[in-house]
């Protein structure tokens, strides 16, 4: 099935995946969903310990204009371009059919979904540079 790896440093690009160890290897390891992110069309699968410190920063997600006013995990009003995750380590993007449950070829549309949020020099550093205003901030303190 074709879907759409973006990795840590790299523009995104078209990858062959066929199943679940697949997407565990393109990750580095066990899967969460993070559907949230293009409202699963397409679904995006990161390394469930993302997070933990093994990998190095990947992608800040950032507010689209449909997420403003939107209530945030603590409470508060989503604003327009505000940095929403930061996700570590490779993640792939692979289309989702809501009505099977399953997953499926990735469309062209998705694609440019995808490329429109991930790919270019501002995104692709986008991560590093919002783990360094968090310690920066949290420094000034």
């Amino acid at each position: 099935m074709k879907a759409i790896l973006v990795p840590v440093g790299n523009d995104p690009r078209i990858v062959e995946v066929e199943g679940y160890k697949d997407i565990q290897r393109y990750v580095g390891g066990n899967i969460d969903a993070a559907g949230w992110i293009f409202d699963n069309s397409p679904a995006v699968y990161v390394n469930d310990e993302g997070k933990l410190g093994r990998f190095q920063p990947n992608r800040a997600v950032y507010a689209r204009p449909e997420d403003e006013g939107k209530m945030t995990w603590d409470g508060g009003t989503v604003r327009k371009g505000q940095c929403l995750d930061i996700i570590f380590g490779d993640f792939i993007c692979i289309g989702f059919d809501p009505e099977t449950g399953e997953d499926r070829d990735v469309s062209e549309e998705e694609i440019a979904r995808v490329r429109d949020a991930f790919a270019g020099p501002g995104s692709i550093d986008s991560g590093v540079m919002e783990v360094m205003a968090i310690r920066f901030a949290g420094a000034r303190r």
